[in-house]
């Protein structure tokens, strides 16, 4: 029986099912050439994986979105000479999210998701490869998909019961129940 509530992120002692794209999670790993102490607050997220109550959802093509992100990072000299990518870690990542079986997104879900697209008012919405975090979220029984995307964002939240929320937002809702602390 899927947990339901009406705030925005269960309790601790409830399961939380997230989804999370990539341009969150390749930001994760991208430390300033000027700061290289300095950890990103995506981090975060790293330390909510060992939690059994978090479940961050996932499929091939996601994680496959995610090395594309990765490589693309690591070919942009503009990019590279600012920052630092954590090769390292963002392998350990995707090692990690493996351990858990991926969502199995069903054809009906992807194709309905596509089709939402495809209606955006603004060509900039329009972005087909957005479709597959949003099937993952629906067929994967997620509460939460966290994005700073604008196809994404732009398809309302709650879009069939998952709600679309900018990184930032995500972040208050986890400190609100505790799951990560203030200072962080």
């Amino acid at each position: 029986m899927p947990v339901t509530w009406t705030t925005s992120v269960p309790a601790t002692d409830e399961n939380l099912r997230v989804v999370v794209d990539a341009q969150i999670v390749l930001s994760m790993f991208l430390a300033r050439r000027d700061q290289p102490t300095a950890s990103p607050t995506k981090r975060l997220l790293l330390r909510l994986l060992r939690l059994p109550t978090f479940h961050w959802l996932w499929t091939p093509d996601i994680l496959a979105d995610y090395a594309r992100g990765a490589l693309a990072i690591a070919q942009d000299n503009r990019i590279m000479r600012r920052a630092a990518f954590d090769q390292a870690g963002f392998q350990l990542l995707l090692a990690t999210l493996q351990l858990d079986p991926p969502v199995s997104v069903s054809v009906t879900a992807l194709q309905e998701v596509r089709r939402q697209i495809r209606q955006a008012a603004r060509a900039r919405q329009r972005d087909l490869d957005d479709a597959i975090y949003l099937a993952c979220a629906l067929d994967g029984g997620a509460q939460v998909l966290t994005s700073n995307d604008a196809t994404l964002l732009g398809l309302g939240s709650p879009y069939a019961d998952v709600r679309i929320v900018p990184w930032q937002m995500f972040v208050e809702e986890l400190r609100a129940y505790g799951l990560i602390t203030p200072d962080t």
